[in-house]
């Protein structure tokens, strides 16, 4: 062939692929092989909290693989690898907006984030019938406005409505004064408002209530304010790295009440600090990794992540016998659940593009949890998280396990969290077929 055929050719091909992307929606993509994908942005701080950005990378990682090693998805009667596309949000709402709107622009079906800057970008997924889902900011009015729920905005994540009304309920049963110390995001914000509301039903007195900014160098001042209140008791809420420095400053300072905070706190970044009894005794809120009937779905979904190199994940601390100790994945999980709980909604759509059919079928369609609970979205909140899962941990020689005097937290088995622990043990009896 001349080069003259070869360019007549060249333009024919791309002419009949730009016709099949014009019937298969901007949510694919059909490559010049034929190959059909679809793709799911992660818009996560990948510079200002890796932890964060990786808990949900690494779920959110396992489930596309997982699908394209089956062969992909069926939807509409052609089979669809999955992609993911990282955008980094460095934490900044305004930067976070603009990633949603590039992920948009590339023909992502959906937006898997920590869920900064939710609020500023919702207009732009709206418009574009794209869902954004959220999975580790816990703001409670995040997702709704006074007339209900905003149709593209889902969370999989602990509301700190629920976070704080079981912290509250422990609380109540040890002390009646506590300070709270947040941090300048709007989720460290939420979290204050919701910890006095429910403070007050269960006649805590909250005083004083102090705001830091996230990056303060220090926070002096606020510790020594906290001081002379002489609290029975201390709830740091905001981001992981604000937790730490919090902490630090309230143990530095001479303060010894107990300290409970957001579930932020299980972060490695907080049992980093030094030295490590720093952290002994601090509780915190988090999310039961079993199912009520099913305890050997999440260590297999956790050994699944090693499978496919994505763990186990160095805490980068130790035991006080200097045995190494591993994150357990149970932030991870959401993410994962997130992007199957996407595909099962286009799969019922039968089509591989964002929509408002889309939007409507993610709020009907449920999948089988990566901890064995039936997964979705409520339509009436949106929330993809069920209150009567949280419950309080406590961190003790560096790993954290279910407090033994709240009810369900006394009902969870402990985790295993030594890196010789991996891969988790998986029962013999009693598991549901994987």
């Amino acid at each position: 062939m001349n080069r003259k055929g070869r360019v007549l050719a060249g333009a024919a091909a791309i002419l009949l692929l730009a016709i099949a992307a014009s019937f298969i929606g901007r949510g694919s993509h059909v490559s010049a092989a034929g190959s059909r994908t679809l793709l799911f942005a992660l818009n996560v701080p990948v510079t200002a909290d890796p932890y964060v950005a990786g808990v949900i990378t690494r779920g959110a990682t396992l489930a596309v693989d997982k699908a394209n090693a089956a062969g992909g998805v069926r939807i509409g009667g052609f089979t669809y690898k999955l992609k993911l596309k990282a955008y980094d949000d460095n934490n900044d709402p305004a930067q976070a907006a603009a990633n949603v709107e590039k992920a948009i622009s590339h023909g992502a079906v959906a937006v898997v984030e920590d869920g900064n800057g939710m609020a500023a970008s919702a207009a732009q997924s709206n418009a574009a019938d794209v869902p954004q889902i959220a999975i580790t900011d816990g703001t409670s009015g995040l997702l709704t406005t006074d007339a209900g729920p905003i149709t593209s905005l889902f969370g999989l994540r602990i509301p700190n409505d629920f976070a704080a009304e079981v912290l509250a309920i422990y609380i109540a049963g040890k002390t009646r004064s506590v300070a709270i110390l947040h941090d300048d995001t709007d989720n460290g914000r939420d979290g204050a408002t919701q910890l006095q509301s429910s403070f007050e039903y269960s006649n805590i007195t909250a005083k004083p209530v102090l705001e830091v900014a996230a990056n303060a160098p220090t926070m002096d001042a606020e510790v020594l304010e906290i001081k002379s209140a002489n609290p029975g008791a201390v709830v740091i809420w905001g981001g992981d790295l604000f937790i730490a420095r919090a902490l630090t400053a309230i143990r530095d300072a001479g303060i010894d009440a107990p300290v409970y905070a957001s579930q932020q706190a299980e972060s490695p970044a907080v049992r980093e600090l030094d030295p490590p009894s720093v952290t002994d005794g601090l509780k915190f809120i988090s999310g039961r990794m079993d199912s009520e009937f099913d305890n050997c779905s999440f260590p297999r979904f956790e050994n699944a992540l090693g499978k496919y190199r994505l763990a186990p994940v160095d805490a980068h601390v130790k035991t006080a016998a200097g045995q190494e100790v591993r994150q357990p994945d149970d932030l991870d999980f959401f993410s994962y659940d997130a992007v199957n709980v996407v595909v099962a909604a286009l799969e019922k759509a039968g089509s591989p593009q964002p929509g408002a059919r889309l939007l409507q079928d993610l709020a009907k369609v449920h999948v089988r949890s990566a901890n064995g609970d039936a997964r979705g979205f409520s339509p009436q909140a949106h929330e993809g998280f069920d209150l009567q899962d949280a419950y309080v941990a406590e961190i003790e020689d560096n790993q954290f396990e279910p407090v033994k005097d709240e009810p369900l937290s006394a009902s969870l088995a402990t985790e295993p969290e030594l890196m010789s622990g991996y891969p988790v043990p998986v029962p013999t009896t009693g598991c549901p077929s994987p």
